[in-house]
């Protein structure tokens, strides 16, 4: 059978019973299987450190539960002898050798390593769908939410980890209170994945109180046009350029989760604070780590696999979710009130 076109799909499976496993890690005792998705990179470092954190989810899941990583795109290009000889997967090609696998696999979990709803996450996986559909494969899918939900207000985890991670910094470098703080991001096209910057931006601003001078968030990058000016200010046009950010201790708050292009060592980021730098001779900048190296993050990654899997179990494991709708469950504010507050947040 073949369900609406904007739900998952249940159709038959043509695969043979001799199909040989999947290279994807499956659950076991029935349980779906688990992939962690990002949107890619064709940078080695970008994969390899999605798979570190897909085993420390692994890690903090129940041991039936083993999580693999996956990618919408790009990391397939990279050369297997970068990524100590295991080549990266793609979650259409995954998907279809799970479908492939027959009985092996009774359902997948898609876990968003996202901070909100891009276009790239909502179109990456219906295309994957699509493909699953052309092949005719019978594969139960659920999709958990990002890791800022806009329907769980309460829930300040990963404002939690930036303020943590800005704290620690401070810490390192002995810089004095109140601190000076531009939370960055990557840039977007979708307001509402710029909605979650702003309010990750005005949660630290809050976290952080009396011990910040001044927080302000700003864009990597931007699309041209008039369209796209909510992304401003762009990272180059506040630090080193727009007070009180132009001079003195900046920390540039990363709102990144894995390393690539644009983060990490020789990333976009560093080249545009080294030219701020040069720039302003009084301005000294301090960047966090990235987020997923936060047990905070990783709570809420965890909170994802479940609350998935407990929809596709009340569904029977064979019911449709639609692919555009993120399964979610209510948010514990005792849960959040449990979990540690690093550097005392």
């Amino acid at each position: 059978k073949e369900t609406t076109p904007n739900a998952d799909i249940t159709v038959m499976a043509l695969a043979s019973p001799l199909t040989p496993p999947p290279s994807i890690a499956l659950s076991t005792c029935g349980h779906p299987t688990v992939l962690l998705v990002d949107n890619g990179s064709k940078r080695a470092a970008s994969t390899l450190a999605l798979r570190r954190c897909a085993a420390a989810l692994s890690s903090i899941l129940p041991s039936y539960h083993t999580v693999s990583a996956v990618s919408l795109r790009y990391s397939d290009a990279i050369a297997v002898d970068e990524l100590e000889g295991q080549p990266a997967h793609t979650l259409e090609r995954s998907l279809l050798e799970l479908g492939a696998a027959d009985s092996l696999c009774t359902g997948v979990v898609l876990v968003p390593l996202f901070l909100g709803p891009s276009n790239a996450l909502s179109s990456g996986v219906e295309q994957s769908i699509v493909a699953l559909r052309e092949a005719r494969v019978e594969l139960p899918i659920a999709t958990g939410a990002c890791l800022v939900d806009e329907a769980e207000p309460l829930d300040d985890r990963v404002a939690r980890a930036l303020a943590a991670n800005v704290l620690s910094v401070a810490d390192k470098q002995q810089l004095k209170s109140p601190l000076k703080v531009v939370l960055v991001d990557h840039g977007t096209p979708s307001r509402k994945v710029h909605e979650v910057r702003t309010r990750l931006a005005e949660m630290l601003a809050e976290l952080l109180g009396e011990r910040a001078e001044a927080v302000s968030a700003a864009s990597m990058e931007r699309r041209e046009g008039e369209a796209y000016d909510f992304n401003e200010p762009l990272l180059e046009r506040l630090v080193g350029v727009s007070p009180p950010f132009d001079r003195g201790d900046v920390i540039v708050a990363m709102a990144f989760l894995l390393p690539g292009r644009h983060a990490g060592p020789d990333g976009d980021v560093a080249d545009i604070l080294e030219a701020a730098r040069a720039r302003s001779p009084g301005l000294r900048t301090h960047v966090t780590p990235l987020l997923t190296q936060q047990p905070m993050v990783l709570q809420v990654l965890r909170d994802r696999v479940i609350q998935a899997e407990q929809a596709l179990a009340k569904r029977g494991g064979t019911e449709d979710i639609p692919s555009g709708v993120p399964v979610r469950a209510p948010y514990d504010v005792r849960l959040a009130t449990a979990l540690p507050r690093l550097c005392h947040i």
